[in-house]
């Protein structure tokens, strides 16, 4: 975009929702530990009582292809089943595949370009957009405004679009 090469590459995870049930979770769960065809997965319960469930493949798919395949619903069923029992006969009302945009550490680019003059840059977010979102816009608006502070000036360390990208996220 804009002649700046950004190093920022697709990677599609597949997602379903069921149908809506009667309150029964608390916060999300999360599970960490790798299994055959996967290296993690989570699931919540919306407001409006629907089991929203995700995983993460392994190997990563890497491209744009939105096309849904048979292999993830068994999959994270299996992996959601072992953890909560109770889920078994949960009815899936969908499943659907989007993209994660990934950097090559797992941290964000947000920061102003140097090539283009007020040109600012709050990609990759690598799966985390909608986490990342709120404080990412206030952070955006104080470095626009130049009303950034020192606790800014090093959270945006993290992020420089400039870094060396050799750096790799925790959990990744």
């Amino acid at each position: 975009m804009a002649g700046i090469d950004i190093p920022v590459n697709a990677d599609s995870h597949e997602a379903g929702i069921s149908e809506p049930v009667k309150p029964f979770m608390g916060p999300m769960v999360v599970d960490m530990r790798k299994e055959p065809g996967s290296t993690n997965f989570y699931f919540y319960q919306n407001t409006e009582g629907q089991v929203v469930f995700c995983l993460t493949p392994d190997p990563p798919v890497w491209g744009i292809d939105n096309r849904a395949t048979s292999i993830f619903l068994p999959m994270i069923a299996r992996r959601m089943i072992k953890i909560m029992p109770m889920l078994a006969n949960l009815k899936v009302r969908r499943t659907w595949r989007g993209q994660y945009p990934n950097t090559p550490d797992g941290f964000p680019i947000i920061g102003k370009m140097k090539e283009l003059d007020n040109f600012y840059q709050a990609v990759g977010m690598c799966g985390q957009g909608f986490m990342l979102g709120p404080g990412t816009a206030e952070l955006l608006y104080r470095l626009m405004t130049d009303t950034y502070d020192p606790d800014d000036a090093e959270v945006l360390k993290s992020f420089d679009p400039y870094r060396d990208f050799k750096g790799q996220e925790m959990f990744k």
